[in-house]
């Protein structure tokens, strides 16, 4: 019986890196290659030995992978169900691993939220298991305010926003310049800008948040930004009438995220603003394309 305890042993760490890996919506992805496998094998005489940092890595990265895919597909509720079940699996989870699977899932979570643009339901949203990721709840309750008081001057809108902007600053102090806490920071205090129209402050801020996203996707897969500078600034310009700039800010997101349906849907509401009929038709017929596979509540955004 001895010989069983391996397999044993292995055994919740495999279920996670499967749940992980698609079987919600019955698709396979091929298992991504990350430097965090295990890639030299024992020697064949060598007792066996089981570890479950490295498959709780690919787990960890199977599952940013495939639920981020989906939200680029517009399949929410394949994103919705994976996620929920990745939730649930937390206490399979290894203690020294927990938190951050936790922290993932809350990350993705908050990425839903934001990637299905319901701004208006967001202002006192409350995520599960929030406090393990304690900026992403300030982040989307402050830029929810803010975005609510652009259209109107409102006070106690432009109240709740600098109150979730005093956590954030509170948080990225202690996170340091270089994080994403320091990001989102600066997302809430550019939409604060924008909202009281000082647009010399808020191109300050978006252009800092835009750095800082790229230089953080740079040194880890995992810090993907939950809201893009370049995405919210298209959309604050939008809002308060300029749709040539927003049309600009759109494009330039798209050469970095060519595959991003939302900003699309942005761009030709800005070219329809101007004008530009058959430009906006064209692209939403990309977006359409690039989410022939969504659930009709990710179509009803390109219609």
């Amino acid at each position: 019986m001895a010989g069983l305890a391996p397999r044993a042993a292995v055994a919740v760490p495999t279920v996670l890196l499967a749940l992980a890996a698609g079987v919600v919506s019955g698709r396979q992805p091929a298992p991504p290659t990350s430097s965090a496998s295990p890639s030299v094998c024992a020697a064949p005489s060598a007792a066996p030995r089981v570890d479950a940092a490295p498959v709780m890595a690919v787990a960890r990265l199977t599952l940013s992978r495939c639920a981020r895919q989906d939200l680029d597909e517009g399949r929410w509720r394949d994103a919705d169900r994976r996620l929920g079940a990745a939730r649930a699996a937390a206490v399979l989870v290894p203690v020294t691993h927990r938190q951050a699977w936790r922290a993932l899932v809350v990350r993705l979570e908050a990425t839903r939220l934001a990637d299905a643009g319901r701004w208006a339901d967001l202002g006192a949203v409350v995520l599960p298991d929030e406090e393990v990721l304690p900026w992403v709840g300030p982040l989307l309750r402050g830029v929810a305010t803010a975005r609510a008081s652009w259209a109107q001057q409102d006070a106690d809108l432009q109240a709740r926003a600098r109150a979730e902007l005093v956590r954030l600053d509170a948080l990225a102090r202690q996170a340091g310049p270089l994080s994403a806490e320091e990001h989102a920071r600066l997302l809430v205090q550019a939409a604060m800008a924008g909202a009281q129209y000082e647009r010399d402050e808020m191109q300050l801020l978006l252009d800092a948040a835009h750095d800082l996203e790229r230089r953080l996707m740079a040194d880890d897969e995992f810090r993907w930004p939950v809201i893009l500078a370049r995405e919210l600034e298209g959309d604050l310009l939008l809002t308060t009438d300029r749709p040539a700039a927003a049309s600009e800010r759109y494009r330039d997101l798209l050469v970095e995220w060519p595959r991003r349906v939302q900003s699309r849907i942005g761009l030709a509401a800005a070219y329809r603003r101007q004008g530009f009929v058959r430009e906006a038709d064209e692209t939403l017929a990309q977006a359409r394309a690039l989410w022939a596979g969504a659930d009709p509540d990710a179509i009803a955004l390109v219609r």
